[in-house]
C-alpha cells in the first residue's frame, strides 16, 4: 500500500515538461516490443490506402483543374455551365477523398494504439506483464467502442473545420487505456480523467507532430535530392505507376513506404509520451490533487513548497486513522480555505469541507 500510494505521489506530482521527459526515457525502454506491431499497422495503412483510394486520385488528376486560377478569375470571367458542373464535382470527390483518407487512417491507428496501450502503461507502472498476454488481451468487445469514436465519429467531425475533431480527440483519446478497466464505463471514465487537463493531451499530440515533422522533413529532403524528383524522369516514372494501364500498386506501395519511414520508425513516441501524461494526470485525480495544487498556486503560492512535502507525507499513510488528540508531525493546510491544522480532523474547522483522504 505504501509503494502504490508513493507511487501516485510521484506520479501526480509531475509537472507536464517531466511527463514529457518520462515519455520519452519510456520510448527508448520499450521501444522494441512497440516497433513490430505499431510498423505493422503503419504500413498496413498504407497498403489499404493504395489499393482503395489510387483510383480516386487519379480520377482528380484526370480533371486537370486549377481551382485557385479559377477562383481568381471567377469576377472577372464568370464559369460556364460546364466547368461549374467539372468544379462541384472535383470538389466532392476531394471531400470524398479527405474524408475516405481519414477514415482509413483513424481506424488503422486506433486499433494500433489500443494494441499497445495496456503494456505501455503496466511497464511506465513497473509491473510484470507479458506483451504477448496483452496484445491478445486488447482485442475485446469494448474495443468497438474505441474505433466507433476515436476511428469514426472522430475522423467525421474532422471534416467541421476540424474544432470538432480537436474536441473529440482531447476529451476521448485516454480511451484507449480505459477501455481495459474492469467495472467502469470506458466512454466516462475516459472523460472524467481527461477533464481539466484538455490542453495537455493536445500538446502531446503537437509535440509529436512537430517532432516527426522536423525529422520527416529532413528525411524527405535528402531523399527528394538523391532521387532527383523535380526531373521530368521520375515524373514520368510515377504517373506510369498511377496510370490505370500501366499501374504497379507494388512500387506505389514501397514509394509509400519509403517516404514514410521516419513515421513508421517513430510510430511509438505517441503512445509512450500520451501513456506517461495519462498516467500522471490520472494519479491527480485519484489522489485530488488538481483542485489542491491550483488552490496554493493561486492564494497560498509562499506555503505551496512546505504544503506539498507535508501533504505528500500524510498521503503515504494507509488509511485514515481517528486521532483528533494526535498532533500532526508536519504542517498541513486545508485544500479549500488555506486553514493551518495542527491535529488530524476529518473536517476542516473553518470551512466545514471534508478532508477524508487527504489526511
Amino acid at each position: 500500500m505504501e509503494t502504490n500510494s508513493r507511487q501516485l505521489s510521484n506520479l501526480a506530482n509531475k509537472t507536464f515538461n517531466e511527463a514529457l521527459v518520462d515519455g520519452f526515457k519510456l520510448f527508448a525502454q520499450i521501444y522494441k516490443k512497440l516497433i513490430l506491431p505499431l510498423a505493422f499497422f503503419q504500413i498496413l495503412l498504407i497498403v489499404l490506402d493504395t489499393l482503395l483510394l489510387t483510383n480516386l486520385r487519379w480520377s482528380l488528376d484526370s480533371f486537370g483543374l486549377n481551382v485557385a486560377d479559377m477562383l481568381n478569375n471567377i469576377v472577372d470571367t464568370p464559369l460556364t455551365e460546364s466547368e461549374l458542373n467539372a468544379l462541384t464535382s472535383f470538389l466532392l470527390m476531394n471531400f470524398a477523398l479527405l474524408f475516405l483518407q481519414n477514415l482509413i487512417g483513424a481506424m488503422i491507428i486506433t486499433i494500433a494504439m489500443c494494441t499497445v496501450s495496456n503494456y505501455a502503461f503496466k511497464s511506465y507502472m513497473g509491473e510484470e506483464i507479458s506483451f504477448k498476454d496483452s496484445f491478445k488481451a486488447s482485442f475485446n468487445k469494448k474495443i468497438f467502442t474505441v474505433i466507433l469514436i476515436l476511428g469514426f465519429i472522430l475522423p467525421l467531425s474532422s471534416l467541421l473545420l476540424f474544432i470538432p475533431g480537436i474536441i473529440i480527440f482531447g476529451f476521448f483519446i485516454f480511451l484507449i487505456f480505459t477501455y481495459n478497466m474492469e467495472d467502469v464505463n470506458p466512454i466516462r471514465e475516459a472523460r472524467r480523467i481527461a477533464k481539466g487537463s484538455f490542453f495537455r493531451v493536445i500538446g502531446v499530440f503537437v509535440i509529436n507532430f512537430i517532432f516527426i515533422l522536423v525529422i520527416g522533413f529532413i528525411f524527405t529532403s535528402i531523399l527528394d535530392f538523391f532521387l532527383d524528383t523535380d526531373s521530368v524522369y521520375f515524373q514520368a516514372e510515377i504517373n506510369s505507376w498511377l496510370d490505370p494501364e500501366t499501374r504497379n500498386y507494388g512500387m506505389l506501395i514501397l514509394y509509400q513506404i519509403l517516404y514514410s519511414l521516419v513515421e513508421i520508425l517513430f510510430a511509438p513516441l505517441f503512445i509512450c509520451l500520451l501513456t506517461t501524461v495519462y498516467s500522471s494526470i490520472k494519479a491527480k485525480k485519484e489522489l485530488g490533487y488538481y483542485p489542491q495544487k491550483r488552490y496554493y498556486r493561486e492564494s497560498y503560492p509562499q506555503l505551496e513548497q512546505d504544503t506539498f512535502e507535508s501533504t505528500e507525507n500524510i498521503l503515504l499513510k494507509d488509511s485514515f486513522e481517528s486521532t483528533e488528540n494526535n498532533l500532526l508531525e508536519d504542517r498541513f493546510y486545508c485544500p479549500y480555505c488555506g486553514h493551518l491544522l495542527r491535529k488530524a480532523k476529518k473536517f476542516c474547522p473553518k470551512c466545514g469541507e471534508s478532508l477524508f483522504g487527504l489526511l
